[in-house]
């Protein structure tokens, strides 16, 4: 694909009823940033210990990143890379959980837009979920 990327989110808001919106990577972004992206996730980023190496949540739903519509930002790139940026106060969470700026990381502006375009990604992968899961 040249050009903007574009990926479409294939899970629905249920909580809000919301159509699937787009999930945008940067035109930048390319399969070599995504990957040091998912490197990062799944290391120095720290992301992996609440979000789960593929994205599935570990601390309840609202930490699945994969298959999801996000909460907290749109899904496009700058936006994801902002909230990691600035983390989620207990006073903005919507379910109590917090994250810290930069997940508790050290990364780098560039590594966070890498770990932004992977999160973009998780987006569009299904997470089988347990048949009494509720969101």
């Amino acid at each position: 694909m040249t050009g903007q990327r574009v990926i479409a989110v294939a899970a629905i808001a249920t909580v809000f009823g919301a159509a699937p919106m787009m999930a945008q990577l940067p035109p930048s972004a390319d399969t070599g940033q995504v990957a040091v992206g998912r490197k990062l996730f799944e290391g120095k980023g720290l992301c992996f210990s609440c979000h789960g190496k593929n994205g599935e949540g570990v601390l309840g739903p609202t930490t699945r990143l994969a298959g999801r519509t996000l909460v907290h930002t749109k899904n496009i790139a700058a936006g994801i890379a902002a909230l990691i940026k600035t983390g989620v106060d207990s006073a903005h969470s919507t379910s109590g959980n917090i994250m810290p700026p930069k997940g508790g990381s050290r990364l780098t502006d560039s590594e966070i837009d890498a770990v932004a375009a992977y999160v973009v990604q998780l987006q569009t992968v299904g997470v089988s979920k347990p048949d009494n899961e509720q969101y």
